[in-house]
């Protein structure tokens, strides 16, 4: 298996159903029976599985894994990874922020590097409306806080694009613990810590605030409450 994209949802009936179909039409003409894309469905209470089910009859490449109860996107993310069986393994979000084009760049820079992480620049957004001033400021302040409180290398570790080459996915898998939107933080001081090779690469993305799950306010103290018990970890070595 060449590749696999897993895909974390919840409750996505109205949104996961384009983002199936352009990630198939993306890359199963290049890879036919060499990949698959994994969505870990986390949860969900409606018809997020129906539509699903109704993707893989168009495009054997996808399946799912199912867990009944709420597990946090974190926990969603790695169960999906545990179910990846690709050389190259990429998880996105279901709401096609960052589009299938903007992925292969991260899986193009798996040439040279272990990890790439997608680097949603200001430039680069694809708008359909203007954000609200609040959701501005915490995209940006989130970010800073993040990669200087925890010495991290890169601008945007929170972002929900990532690709892995499967020998720095197996040597990682181990060490993640986080079940929440802490997940991208603690895997990229995991891959510090093993000496991984981290590039970054600018996507174009957009914001979909229609069917958003992400709540500024918790959200917000889940990050800060994380980042510092992730940097005990690393002082400390605590679990």
């Amino acid at each position: 298996m060449d590749l696999s994209i897993v895909i974390p949802a919840h409750n996505e009936e109205a949104r996961i159903g384009p983002t199936l179909r352009a990630y198939a039409a993306a890359f199963h003409a290049d890879y036919g029976d060499r990949w698959e894309l994994v969505v870990a469905l986390n949860g969900c209470t409606d018809e997020t599985q129906r539509v699903v089910d109704e993707a893989a009859a168009e495009c054997p490449a996808i399946r799912w894994t199912v867990e009944d109860s709420v597990l946090g996107k974190g926990a969603a993310v790695r169960a999906g990874l545990h179910e990846a069986a690709g050389d190259r393994v990429a998880f996105v979000d279901a709401d096609n922020m960052v589009g299938p084009d903007e992925t292969r760049k991260l899986l193009d820079a798996l040439d040279e590097h272990d990890i790439a992480v997608g680097w949603r620049r200001h430039d680069l957004a694809l708008e359909p409306q203007s954000r609200p001033w609040a959701r501005r400021v915490v995209s940006g302040v989130s970010p800073l806080w993040s990669r200087r409180f925890l010495g991290l290398g890169v601008h945007d570790p929170q972002c929900g694009a990532k690709a892995l080459r499967r020998e720095a996915l197996d040597a990682l898998l181990p060490l993640l613990t986080e079940t929440g939107w802490a997940l991208d933080l603690e895997l990229l001081l995991a891959a510090r810590r093993l000496g991984l090779r981290v590039a970054e690469a600018p996507v174009a993305w957009r914001h979909e605030p229609e069917g958003s799950k992400v709540r500024l306010t918790q959200a917000t103290l889940e990050v800060f409450r994380a980042t510092w018990r992730l940097r005990f970890r690393r002082d400390w070595g605590g679990r």
